[in-house]
């Protein structure tokens, strides 16, 4: 289990805890890889437009507070590489 944010329709993100099988096609998440120095955003192939941009907006955001060494992947449902859900597997909440 990893700890994500999840985005909503009104602009605002909440911290969820996020398993693979939690990954549902409306979400959109933002996920802090530490050991790739990733900010993962994962894309739902039914999330609206609205979830989308706040969660572009919030992983910008999460890489300057993580650092330079950071960098943001926007990742599409059904497009993950194993890193990612390698990083879902590594977290605890």
């Amino acid at each position: 289990m990893a700890n994500a944010l999840e985005m909503h329709d009104d602009g605002t993100s909440e911290s969820v805890c996020i398993t693979r099988n939690g990954l549902t096609s409306e979400r959109v998440l933002c996920v802090i890889d530490d050991e790739g120095k990733n900010v993962y955003l994962w894309l739902g192939k039914e999330a609206p437009v609205r979830k989308r941009f706040v969660g572009a907006h919030t992983a910008s955001k999460l890489r300057d507070e993580q650092g330079t060494g950071f960098r943001v992947r926007s990742l599409d449902e059904g497009s993950e590489p194993l890193q990612f859900f390698n990083s879902l597997e590594r977290k605890g909440c």
